[in-house]
């Protein structure tokens, strides 16, 4: 359960990394962010959510070929 507060602290790092303009830090606490993410318990609902995502886009791709 370490990921969710790794999350936390690597997403403060890069809002303040972007304020201070700073490009490498707020790549490398991106990085940090997106495997905190990635190895958490929410990992299965943010795959979800953009399997859905892409779903609603292909049907919708599908849907105005069809009516046209």
């Amino acid at each position: 359960m370490i990921a969710l507060p790794l999350f936390l602290l690597a997403g403060g790092a890069t809002w303040l990394f972007w304020r201070s303009d700073m490009r490498a830090g707020v790549l490398i606490a991106a990085l940090v962010c997106g495997y905190a993410l990635a190895t958490s318990p929410l990992a299965g609902a943010i795959d979800g959510m953009g399997h859905g995502i892409g779903t609603a886009i292909s049907n919708a791709n599908n849907s105005a070929a069809a009516s046209k």
